[in-house]
């Protein structure tokens, strides 16, 4: 298995290589799924698998990581991109990609280097709001943090649409790192709900695309 080096750049990787080495961070759990990202993002941005006669990443990895579905995959990539490896470590992916989430919602930015300092206004049952900071968030306060940015601007919304909305929305968050500032919004006029995506690089369409083709997919149970 070949070491990545927690940076943006790996040494040259052959396709191979990426897949072997994936499969193996695989058996590490939890300990492997930055590295996951990493190589992800690597095959990515490197073109890899279509410099080896594939039409796409997407096509390569669900040929050859079964394990996991392409939404995992990005979701990796993603959180690899903004955060370090430590920080993966220290607070997990699940919950660093429920933050990009917040953060999306709420407009801010995670704290740089160590999330662990972002606020977030998590809501109460009594209907108060307490500001914490992330570190101190259960993975069930930060999705109640998520609602209630997002809840005003459904209140009109379809139950089928939001559910359609909710997963487009983390879709893009997904496979868009935080800072490239892609805005994704909703409203309702005449009954029908309208979608708005803007902010999205032109070198970055592509990746558009592949984050509009997942979003249409239903959920998947994501390992990790």
């Amino acid at each position: 298995m070949k070491q990545t080096n927690g940076s943006n750049t790996l040494p040259e990787l052959t396709l191979e290589q990426v897949r072997d080495s994936i499969l193996g961070y695989l058996e590490q759990g939890n300990a492997g799924l930055y590295n996951i990202g990493h190589l992800y993002n690597y095959t990515v941005d490197n073109k890899l698998a279509e410099k080896n006669k594939y039409e796409s990443a997407q096509q390569f990895f669900s040929q050859h990581i079964k394990a996991l579905s392409q939404s995992t995959l990005s979701r990796y990539g993603a959180v690899a991109r903004e955060f370090t490896e430590e920080a993966c470590k220290k607070y997990g992916v699940m919950n660093l990609t429920t933050l990009r989430t917040y953060a999306s919602a709420a407009d801010i930015q995670p704290t740089s280097g160590d999330p662990g300092a972002t606020p977030i206004d998590v809501p109460l049952e009594d209907g108060r709001v307490v500001r914490k900071p992330f570190a101190e968030c259960t993975m069930e306060e930060l999705k109640r943090a998520v609602k209630g940015k997002r809840q005003p601007s459904r209140a009109t919304m379809p139950a089928t649409d939001a559910a359609r909305v909710e997963f487009m929305r983390e879709s893009l968050s997904r496979h868009f790192a935080q800072s490239a500032r892609v805005q994704f919004k909703t409203n309702i006029k005449g009954g029908k709900t309208f979608l708005t995506i803007q902010g999205v690089p032109l070198e970055e369409m592509e990746r558009l695309m592949e984050a509009l083709m997942d979003g249409l997919m239903p959920p998947v149970r994501a390992v990790g």
